[in-house]
């Protein structure tokens, strides 16, 4: 992953005049298209994302010279454009901040490794410190066309560019390849999440890749199979497998999404390398804990030395690693099931979306925030839910007894209020077109 940011070289009065919104740019680059989407927010600064591998912070100077670059505009016009905007700079330092965001759009046409651009592995990118207007990304269960398409449509109006689909058991072929193509259609950055049963059931994945798929993300809870099976299914091992395989066959991004519970530290390592071996080298890994008496899930204390274990040997092996949120174990219901059921979103920058159009923050209590397809953002940003997430990621939850684990970006894994609660038992039944 590479996350650079264009660094503010000068200061101007009044913001840019690009519209606040999503801007989505296809740009041919050594006889291949890339794909970038420029995200405004209301004070005029930005981020800009790169094949949905790389990612920059724009100020607003930054902004509109982006805008003017990926319009294909040529440097003389893009100063005499940041002039008219931003007063008290010469001539030749705007020339110089061009050339500087054009060198910045050429190097994130060429990121090294396909995906993700979503994490907080490096501690200066939590919100604490980048806090943005709105998500970047949004975890949607898969659903009916009908409702998939209003909550992407509704996510393109309010600049949010990335989503991923949330496989459940059984789920319908045809909705998960018509809700990747009308991603596709809408520029959004589209993936799926799921178990290779479900991923690698018939053509799925090679029509998915025809309609656009831009990552997939396969359980994969160990390498050892019985111990995968038992949480995943029977005879999942060998689909996650093959859904992996046909992810590089078919050049999508491969994600091995992996899950911490007592089970699958005892074979973390030879899990690591079974994902090296099949040739990938992204992974997304959440932990499910118990405040109390955990037996199958990872006690809060347990959690911090567990990360360190589970870091170092993805820094070994070179795996790109992220950290979601933390699950809640639920008592009710099986291990494997709610391992199953992934984290609730993919990391701190996004949100979780039902079929309904409910949201949720990525972290807290199962309380929807309200619902993306009547609320306006504000209203949404303002809820109860948000409000208390944002406090706590604003408190000081850093400490110095495991400094430099990326696990602790955004909270301490050891405080329960930085986990999230399950929230399958409220998703209301959704009717299909």
């Amino acid at each position: 992953m590479n996350i650079s940011k264009f660094v503010k070289t000068f200061t101007g009065e009044s913001p840019g005049n690009v519209r606040p919104g999503l801007h989505h740019f296809l740009r041919e680059s050594d006889g291949a298209i890339a794909r970038f989407h420029l995200r405004v927010d209301s004070g005029g600064d930005g981020m800009l994302v790169a094949n949905a591998a790389a990612m920059a912070r724009l100020t607003p100077s930054g902004v509109v010279i982006a805008k003017g670059l990926l319009d294909g505009d040529d440097s003389a016009a893009i100063v005499r454009r940041l002039k008219k905007l931003f007063r008290g700079a010469s001539a030749e330092r705007l020339a110089s901040d061009v050339a500087a965001v054009a060198a910045l759009v050429e190097r994130m046409e060429r990121p090294q490794g396909g995906y993700p651009i979503l994490n907080l592995a490096d501690p200066a990118l939590a919100p604490k410190t980048l806090p943005l207007e709105r998500p970047l990304a949004a975890d949607v269960p898969l659903c009916a066309p009908f409702h998939s398409t209003k909550i992407m449509e509704r996510l393109r109006q309010l600049g949010i560019p990335h989503v991923t689909f949330i496989a459940g058991r059984n789920c319908d072929e045809s909705h998960l390849v018509r809700a990747v193509e009308r991603g596709s259609d809408l520029g959004l950055i589209t993936g799926v999440r799921g178990r290779g049963s479900e991923l690698a059931a018939g053509n799925r994945i090679n029509d998915a890749a025809a309609a656009g798929l831009d990552h997939l993300d396969v359980y994969c809870f160990s390498a050892d199979e019985k111990i995968h099976d038992s949480l995943a299914g029977e005879g999942d091992h060998a689909l996650a497998v093959r859904a992996l395989a046909a992810a590089r066959k078919y050049e999508i991004c491969a994600v091995a999404q992996l899950a911490l519970t007592r089970a699958t530290l005892e074979t973390i390592d030879q899990t690591l390398e079974a994902i090296v071996g099949h040739g990938i080298e992204n992974a997304s890994i959440f932990a499910v804990a118990a405040e109390s008496d955990p037996q199958q899930a990872m006690a809060a204390d347990e959690l911090p030395p567990a990360a360190a274990i589970v870091e170092e040997s993805a820094e070994r092996l070179g795996i790109r690693l992220m950290w979601q949120p933390t699950v809640r174990f639920d008592p009710s219901t099986s291990l494997g099931e709610q391992l199953c059921r992934g984290p609730r979103t993919g990391g701190d920058w996004a949100i979780r979306v039902e079929p309904d159009g409910a949201v949720f923050a990525p972290r807290g209590p199962a309380a929807p925030a309200g619902n993306i397809l009547e609320d306006d953002w504000e209203t949404i940003e303002r809820s109860e839910p948000f409000s208390k997430y944002r406090r706590r990621l604003r408190s000081d939850t850093r400490c110095d007894t495991c400094p430099g684990l990326a696990i602790c970006a955004a909270d301490c894994p050891r405080e329960p209020a930085g986990w999230a609660n399950g929230i399958s038992g409220r998703r209301p039944e959704v009717g299909g077109r």
